[in-house]
């Protein structure tokens, strides 16, 4: 992609993120207030969208065996990932990189004591051998080449470094959130998925398809949520119909697979 293309695709990204994420009805519960922006994982027993995005993060950074110091947070959003990740490793040697500035604001009164810069996951402006982990949360869908993000993860992960990346493919190109969800890449099947990895000197790589329980959960669960809150009465029927509206474009989008990765960087 051309510069002035891949500048123009950014900025409408992030103008599109930016709104929405100031946008009070997509919140539901404490998701805002606790910056999750992610679908979340929704088991039987899950009953707010926040349990949902903890289970989430739990799932995917359960992945990592060796709970090491240097830790990336590859499209940090709001900080809710980077809190989750506070939790298991020390905030002072977590480093977060967005590339909207708005966010990347909100990460920093969050998690204060962790390091945020304004950086594209394609071109990394780190050293390598950095990091002993490398995670990322539903931002490789945005990414103009997710071989670019995982050659750079790579190339920043110390020798047996460790990636986990929660990842959402698609099979054709989505007709519905066009700002977001331009120019994919297009699999047939997780197979050619792994073949970036494997590509890039990944080994190790084990894929958990939970798809399921995040994009099909996602979307029952906000149907089902703004039922009662229009029931409730905590918003009306205009809001209602807006998000019935927006679950169903979730539901026509032309989805592969939710995945968990995980994989190496040899010794």
């Amino acid at each position: 992609m051309e510069q002035t293309t891949l500048s123009n695709f950014r900025n409408s990204l992030v103008e599109s993120y930016d709104q929405l994420f100031r946008n009070a009805n997509y919140y539901f519960g404490d998701r805002r207030e606790k910056g999750f922006a992610n679908l979340g994982l929704f088991q039987p027993e899950t009953s707010d969208h926040e349990t949902a995005c903890e289970n989430l993060m739990e799932r995917l950074l359960g992945l990592i065996r060796q709970q090491k110091n240097i830790v990336l947070d590859v499209g940090c959003g709001l900080g809710g990932s980077t809190q989750s990740i506070a939790r298991h490793f020390p905030p002072e040697k977590i480093h977060g990189i967005n590339i909207s500035e708005y966010q990347l604001s909100e990460c920093r009164v969050r998690i204060p004591q962790a390091n945020f810069y304004l950086m594209a996951a394609e071109s990394l402006a780190f050293r390598k051998n950095m990091f002993d982990t490398v995670v990322s949360v539903e931002a490789a869908p945005h990414f103009q080449g997710r071989y670019d993000f995982i050659k750079e993860a790579y190339r920043v992960l110390k020798p047996g470094g460790e990636l986990v990346v929660a990842d959402m493919l698609f099979t054709a190109q989505p007709k519905k959130f066009r700002k977001a969800l331009a120019n994919q890449e297009i699999y047939k099947n997780l197979e050619e998925y792994r073949a970036l990895y494997e590509k890039s000197g990944f080994c190790d790589i084990s894929f958990d398809d939970v798809t399921n329980a995040c994009w099909k959960g996602f979307t029952e669960y906000t149907k089902s949520r703004a039922l009662k809150n229009l029931i409730t009465k905590k918003i009306d029927g205009d809001i209602f119909q807006q998000l019935l509206k927006f679950a169903k474009k979730f539901e026509e989008l032309p989805v592969l697979a939710y995945v968990l990765v995980h994989c190496c960087k040899p010794m």
